[in-house]
Protein backbone atom coordinates (compact mmCIF):
# COMPACT_ATOMS: atom_id res chain seq x y z
CA UNK A 1 0.00 0.00 0.00
CA UNK A 2 1.21 3.43 -0.87
CA UNK A 3 0.10 6.28 0.37
CA UNK A 4 1.88 9.97 -0.30
CA UNK A 5 3.21 11.84 2.89
CA UNK A 6 4.77 15.28 3.92
CA UNK A 7 7.31 15.03 2.08
CA UNK A 8 7.21 12.14 -0.17
CA UNK A 9 5.74 8.55 -0.61
CA UNK A 10 4.61 6.61 2.60
CA UNK A 11 5.44 2.97 1.97
CA UNK A 12 3.44 0.96 5.05
CA UNK A 13 5.32 -1.50 6.28
CA UNK A 14 7.03 -3.34 9.88
CA UNK A 15 10.49 -3.17 10.55
CA UNK A 16 12.49 -4.47 13.35
CA UNK A 17 12.52 -1.51 16.05
CA UNK A 18 16.60 -1.31 15.71
CA UNK A 19 18.44 1.44 16.37
CA UNK A 20 20.27 3.10 19.44
CA UNK A 21 18.16 1.93 22.03
CA UNK A 22 18.97 3.11 25.65
CA UNK A 23 20.98 1.21 27.75
CA UNK A 24 22.02 1.05 31.53
CA UNK A 25 24.88 3.71 31.09
CA UNK A 26 22.58 6.00 29.20
CA UNK A 27 21.14 6.31 32.74
CA UNK A 28 17.49 7.13 31.59
CA UNK A 29 14.78 8.54 34.16
CA UNK A 30 12.15 5.92 35.02
CA UNK A 31 9.55 5.99 32.63
CA UNK A 32 7.25 6.42 35.15
CA UNK A 33 9.09 9.66 35.90
CA UNK A 34 9.09 11.44 32.67
CA UNK A 35 5.65 13.79 32.07
CA UNK A 36 3.76 12.09 29.40
CA UNK A 37 3.87 14.00 25.99
CA UNK A 38 1.11 16.69 25.71
CA UNK A 39 2.19 18.80 22.88
CA UNK A 40 1.16 22.67 22.11
CA UNK A 41 2.78 24.48 18.87
CA UNK A 42 3.56 27.84 19.05
CA UNK A 43 4.07 29.31 16.08
CA UNK A 44 3.62 32.98 14.78
CA UNK A 45 -0.31 33.21 13.13
CA UNK A 46 1.03 35.89 10.23
CA UNK A 47 3.12 33.05 9.30
CA UNK A 48 0.15 30.75 8.41
CA UNK A 49 -1.52 30.50 4.92
CA UNK A 50 -5.41 29.73 4.46
CA UNK A 51 -4.85 26.36 5.40
CA UNK A 52 -2.83 27.17 8.83
CA UNK A 53 0.24 25.63 7.09
CA UNK A 54 3.82 27.87 7.32
CA UNK A 55 3.63 29.78 4.17
CA UNK A 56 7.61 30.17 3.72
CA UNK A 57 10.79 28.08 5.28
CA UNK A 58 11.03 28.84 9.26
CA UNK A 59 10.92 27.61 12.59
CA UNK A 60 8.42 27.09 15.62
CA UNK A 61 8.26 25.90 18.82
CA UNK A 62 6.80 22.85 20.23
CA UNK A 63 6.21 22.77 24.06
CA UNK A 64 5.15 20.17 26.25
CA UNK A 65 7.12 17.28 24.77
CA UNK A 66 10.51 17.38 26.31
CA UNK A 67 11.29 17.35 30.06
CA UNK A 68 14.33 18.04 31.79
CA UNK A 69 14.22 17.67 35.71
CA UNK A 70 10.61 17.61 35.97
CA UNK A 71 10.46 20.62 33.98
CA UNK A 72 9.44 21.14 30.52
CA UNK A 73 11.72 22.09 27.56
CA UNK A 74 10.81 24.01 24.14
CA UNK A 75 11.78 22.10 21.40
CA UNK A 76 12.64 23.92 18.35
CA UNK A 77 11.51 22.77 15.11
CA UNK A 78 13.02 23.71 11.28
CA UNK A 79 10.69 23.81 8.49
CA UNK A 80 11.64 23.55 4.97
CA UNK A 81 8.88 23.78 1.86
CA UNK A 82 9.35 22.08 -1.23
CA UNK A 83 6.76 22.20 -3.99
CA UNK A 84 6.09 19.23 -5.87
CA UNK A 85 2.90 18.47 -8.49
CA UNK A 86 0.58 21.65 -7.90
CA UNK A 87 1.28 20.84 -3.84
CA UNK A 88 3.72 21.52 -1.34
CA UNK A 89 5.56 19.10 1.06
CA UNK A 90 7.19 20.49 4.20
CA UNK A 91 10.20 19.00 6.48
CA UNK A 92 9.66 19.70 9.69
CA UNK A 93 12.84 18.66 11.67
CA UNK A 94 13.58 18.96 15.73
CA UNK A 95 16.76 20.67 16.57
CA UNK A 96 18.00 18.12 19.42
CA UNK A 97 20.17 20.67 20.22
CA UNK A 98 17.57 22.62 21.73
CA UNK A 99 16.24 19.61 24.15
CA UNK A 100 19.76 18.62 24.88
CA UNK A 101 19.33 16.58 28.76
CA UNK A 102 15.88 15.88 28.19
CA UNK A 103 13.43 12.96 27.89
CA UNK A 104 10.00 12.59 26.32
CA UNK A 105 7.13 9.78 26.54
CA UNK A 106 5.11 9.68 23.86
CA UNK A 107 1.92 8.03 23.02
CA UNK A 108 2.09 6.50 19.80
CA UNK A 109 -0.14 5.89 16.97
CA UNK A 110 -1.40 1.99 17.51
CA UNK A 111 -1.06 2.44 21.30
CA UNK A 112 1.90 1.71 22.48
CA UNK A 113 4.56 4.10 24.33
CA UNK A 114 7.76 5.49 23.11
CA UNK A 115 10.75 7.10 25.46
CA UNK A 116 13.39 9.52 24.43
CA UNK A 117 16.72 10.47 25.78
CA UNK A 118 18.53 13.19 24.34
CA UNK A 119 22.12 13.29 26.14
CA UNK A 120 23.68 16.78 27.61
CA UNK A 121 26.20 16.45 25.38
CA UNK A 122 27.47 18.08 22.31
CA UNK A 123 26.18 16.63 19.00
CA UNK A 124 23.55 14.67 21.37
CA UNK A 125 22.75 11.10 20.44
CA UNK A 126 19.21 10.36 20.43
CA UNK A 127 18.40 6.85 22.62
CA UNK A 128 14.71 5.32 22.68
CA UNK A 129 13.09 2.44 24.26
CA UNK A 130 9.20 1.29 23.41
CA UNK A 131 6.77 0.33 25.90
CA UNK A 132 6.80 -2.85 23.73
CA UNK A 133 8.40 -5.00 20.73
CA UNK A 134 5.32 -5.17 18.47
CA UNK A 135 5.27 -1.03 17.69
CA UNK A 136 4.26 -0.63 14.24
CA UNK A 137 6.32 1.39 12.03
CA UNK A 138 6.11 2.98 8.69
CA UNK A 139 8.65 4.02 6.06
CA UNK A 140 8.79 7.46 4.81
CA UNK A 141 10.82 8.77 1.61
CA UNK A 142 11.92 12.26 2.55
CA UNK A 143 13.23 15.07 -0.17
CA UNK A 144 16.20 14.10 -2.01
CA UNK A 145 16.44 10.48 0.25
CA UNK A 146 16.82 7.33 -2.40
CA UNK A 147 15.29 4.87 0.26
CA UNK A 148 12.65 5.51 2.53
CA UNK A 149 13.43 6.33 6.55
CA UNK A 150 11.77 3.94 8.74
CA UNK A 151 9.65 6.20 11.30
CA UNK A 152 7.57 5.59 14.35
CA UNK A 153 4.68 8.10 14.61
CA UNK A 154 3.08 9.73 17.62
CA UNK A 155 -0.94 9.69 17.79
CA UNK A 156 -1.58 13.15 18.82
CA UNK A 157 -2.27 14.99 15.42
CA UNK A 158 -1.42 18.77 16.61
CA UNK A 159 -2.23 22.39 15.50
CA UNK A 160 -1.15 22.66 11.51
CA UNK A 161 -2.45 19.07 11.20
CA UNK A 162 1.43 17.27 12.01
CA UNK A 163 2.27 14.45 13.93
CA UNK A 164 5.47 13.74 16.03
CA UNK A 165 7.92 11.04 14.22
CA UNK A 166 11.05 9.58 15.04
CA UNK A 167 13.06 8.44 11.99
CA UNK A 168 16.06 6.80 10.19
CA UNK A 169 15.63 3.47 12.39
CA UNK A 170 17.53 0.36 11.38
CA UNK A 171 19.77 3.08 9.40
CA UNK A 172 23.28 3.99 9.49
CA UNK A 173 22.22 7.26 10.88
CA UNK A 174 21.20 7.77 14.13
CA UNK A 175 17.54 8.46 14.93
CA UNK A 176 16.02 11.77 13.82
CA UNK A 177 13.10 13.39 15.48
CA UNK A 178 10.86 15.18 13.19
CA UNK A 179 6.92 15.92 12.29
CA UNK A 180 5.21 15.08 9.30
CA UNK A 181 1.80 16.20 7.74
CA UNK A 182 -1.05 14.39 8.87
CA UNK A 183 -3.18 15.63 5.69
CA UNK A 184 -2.53 17.08 2.47
CA UNK A 185 -2.54 20.71 0.97
CA UNK A 186 -4.55 21.63 -1.55
CA UNK A 187 -3.36 21.42 -4.97
CA UNK A 188 -2.82 24.72 -7.02
CA UNK A 189 -5.51 25.36 -9.88
CA UNK A 190 -5.18 23.45 -12.78
CA UNK A 191 -2.79 20.94 -11.11
CA UNK A 192 -3.49 17.07 -11.02
CA UNK A 193 -4.28 16.23 -7.28
CA UNK A 194 -1.53 14.42 -5.11
CA UNK A 195 -2.23 11.79 -3.55
CA UNK A 196 -3.51 12.32 0.23
CA UNK A 197 -1.42 11.27 3.14
CA UNK A 198 -3.15 9.19 5.83
CA UNK A 199 -4.10 10.82 8.81
CA UNK A 200 -2.11 7.41 10.31
CA UNK A 201 -0.22 5.04 9.20
CA UNK A 202 -2.56 1.94 7.90
CA UNK A 203 -2.01 -1.51 10.57
CA UNK A 204 -0.19 -4.09 8.57
CA UNK A 205 -0.23 -7.75 9.25
CA UNK A 206 2.25 -9.11 11.40
CA UNK A 207 4.12 -7.72 14.64
CA UNK A 208 7.81 -6.51 14.53
CA UNK A 209 9.95 -8.47 16.29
Amino acid sequence: MLTRGSRGLILVALVLGCGPRLSKEAKPPAAADIPAAHMLVQVDPSKLDANKKLAADGEFKVSGLFFKDGAPLEATVKATLHPKDGATFRDYVLDVTSVKGGSAKVDMWDDGTLTILVPDQEDPKLGFETSNKNIKAAGVEFAGATTPSTCYFGKEILEMQIRFALCDLGSEKPPSLHFVDAQPDAPEAGAPAADAPAAAPAAAAAPAK
